[in-house]
C-alpha cells in the first residue's frame, strides 16, 4: 500500500508538472508576443520622433552649409581645403564623446552642438564675422553626421526591416537639405533681422521639444548586447525580498531544478519528507502561496517581472 501510494504520488507530481510546464510555456509565448508587439509599436513611435528631429536639425545645419557655400561662390572668402580637417576631427571627437557612459550623453552633447549652431546663425544674422559661421559649421557637421548615423543604426536593431532603417538618417538629412535648405537660406538672406531671428529661435524650440521626446523614449530602452542579470543574482534578490533561510533557499533551488517526487527530493537534500514539507510550508507562508506548484509558479513570475 505504501509503495502504491508513493507511486501514485509520483505520477500525480509528474502529471501536474507537465501540465504546469505546458501552461507556463503558452503563457510565456503569449507574453513574449504581446511584448514584441508593444516594442515594435514603441520603436515605430521613436522612429517618427527621430525622423522629425533630424529634419529640424537638418534645417539648421543645411542653412549653415548654404551660407558657407554662398560666401565661397561670391568670392567673399576662399574656404580652401583646410577647414575640411575640422570636419574630420569633429567626426572622430563626436564618436569618442558619444560613446561615453554607454551613449547616455549622446543626446545632451548633440543638443549642445545644435544650440551652438543656432547661436552662430543669430550672430551671423546680426552681421558678425563670417569666419565664426565657417568654424562652427565644420565642427558641428561632424557631430550631426555621427549622431543621425548612430541613432538610426541603434534603432534599426528594433525594427522588422533593419536594413532599411540603418541608412534612414542620411536619407532624411539629404531630403530635408534639398527641400528646406534653400527656403531657410532665402529667409536668412533677407534684410529683416528680426523676422530671421524669430524663425531661427522657433526652429530651435521645435528641435528642443522633439529632442526631449526622443531622449525620453530612448532612455527607456537598452542597446543591443546589454547583459541581463544572472540567475544567481535573481535568486539572491528573491531570498532577500522574502527573508528565506539558507536551508529554504536550498530547498527552493532544488524544487526549481528537479522533476523528482517529494521523497527523492528529500533524499537528495538529506532531510525527511516532513522537514521538506515544513520548509515548503514556511515559504508558502512568506510568499502567500498555497502549494509547491504555486511557489514555483510565483517564483518564475516574480523572476520575470522583477517585483512581488
Amino acid at each position: 500500500n505504501l509503495y502504491l501510494e508513493e507511486n501514485a504520488e509520483s505520477q500525480n507530481e509528474k502529471s501536474r508538472k507537465v501540465k504546469y510546464e505546458k501552461t507556463e510555456s503558452k503563457n510565456i509565448e503569449c507574453k513574449n508576443t504581446a511584448s514584441k508587439n508593444a516594442e515594435y509599436k514603441n520603436s515605430r513611435i521613436t522612429a517618427i520622433v527621430l525622423i522629425i528631429t533630424i529634419m529640424l536639425m537638418a534645417c539648421i545645419f543645411s542653412t549653415l552649409d548654404n551660407i558657407v557655400t554662398y560666401y565661397h561662390s561670391k568670392g567673399i572668402m576662399d574656404i580652401g581645403q583646410y577647414p575640411r580637417l575640422l570636419l574630420a576631427i569633429s567626426g572622430v571627437v563626436a564618436g569618442v564623446l558619444f560613446d561615453l557612459k554607454e551613449r547616455k550623453l549622446m543626446c545632451l552633447i548633440m543638443y549642445s552642438v545644435t544650440l551652438l549652431s543656432t547661436i552662430c546663425m543669430l550672430v551671423i544674422t546680426m552681421g558678425e564675422p563670417f569666419i565664426i559661421g565657417l568654424v562652427v559649421f565644420y565642427l558641428s557637421a561632424g557631430f550631426f553626421s555621427v549622431f543621425f548615423t548612430t541613432a538610426f543604426v541603434n534603432l534599426s536593431f528594433e525594427m522588422k526591416t533593419p536594413e532599411l532603417w540603418a541608412g534612414m538618417g542620411r536619407a532624411t538629412n539629404n531630403l530635408c537639405a534639398a527641400l528646406m535648405g534653400t527656403v531657410f537660406f532665402s529667409l536668412f538672406n533677407s534684410t529683416n533681422m528680426l523676422s530671421n531671428s524669430i524663425v531661427i529661435i522657433i526652429l530651435f524650440v521645435f528641435v528642443s521639444i522633439f529632442m526631449a521626446i526622443y531622449y525620453g523614449k530612448n532612455s527607456k530602452k537598452s542597446y543591443v548586447g546589454e547583459s541581463l542579470e544572472s540567475d544567481d543574482k535573481k535568486m539572491e534578490h528573491f531570498v532577500q525580498q522574502f527573508s528565506l533561510s539558507k536551508r529554504e533557499c536550498e530547498v527552493l533551488e532544488t524544487l526549481l531544478k528537479s522533476d523528482k517526487n517529494v521523497k527523492e527530493i528529500a533524499q537528495e537534500l538529506y532531510i525527511s519528507r516532513a522537514a521538506l514539507y515544513r520548509h515548503i510550508s514556511n515559504m508558502n507562508e512568506k510568499t502567500d502561496t498555497k502549494s509547491r506548484e504555486g511557489l514555483i509558479k510565483f517564483y518564475y513570475q516574480w523572476e520575470k517581472s522583477g517585483k512581488n
